[in-house]
């Protein structure tokens, strides 16, 4: 199948735009559902509206509205079940206060809190991870009928150096037949 740009670019550009909308209208109602949510938790001490919420959000929304809802909502957050869960008698009433004092603010909601108080921490390269990833490189390959060859070429193009290949032999106990 060859690649048709022009066939491509239209469609493209399309999905860039209703993915930009789709992550400006979350964006937005989570803006403006956060602060209600929060209001409505402590107003009822039901803790329903923000589980509800939390089964619906991406993952990194949901950490984000985890972080938020622990700090604000006076719950247990249980990471088995992916729910608060329960009320703590001991932070319960700070909590309130917290949110309370928050939602004096209008501005203030989850984006604003998250700014000040959420670091995105990269994770650290993990060999391990790498290793992962080839083990199903490799597979894929094979199940589309490219040899090791080929992949191992890629490697090398990424910027593996061909000399290392001496040396991973050597710690991993393979032996170079010398030709006669």
């Amino acid at each position: 199948m060859a690649f048709d740009k022009d066939q491509f670019e239209p469609t493209f550009n399309g999905s860039l735009q209703r993915i930009a909308q789709s992550e400006k209208t979350t964006k937005e109602e989570l803006r403006t559902l956060s602060r209600s949510i929060l209001e409505a938790h402590h107003a009822t001490e039901n803790v329903g509206y923000i589980n509800r919420l939390i089964a619906i959000l991406s993952p990194v929304n949901k950490k984000a509205a985890i972080v938020f809802f622990t700090h604000f909502s006076g719950f247990s957050f249980d990471a088995a079940s992916g729910m608060f869960t329960k009320k703590s008698k001991k932070r319960y009433d700070n909590a309130k206060v917290l949110a309370q004092t928050f939602l004096d603010d209008p501005l203030n909601n989850l984006w604003t809190w998250a700014e000040r108080h959420i670091e995105v921490e990269q994770k650290p390269f993990a060999v391990e991870g790498f290793e992962k990833y080839m083990v199903r490189a490799v597979k894929n390959a094979a199940a589309a009928g490219i040899d090791q060859v080929e992949l191992l070429k890629a490697v090398f193009k990424a910027g593996i150096k061909p000399e290392c290949i001496i040396e991973v032999m050597d710690q991993l106990g393979y032996e170079l037949k010398e030709e006669a």
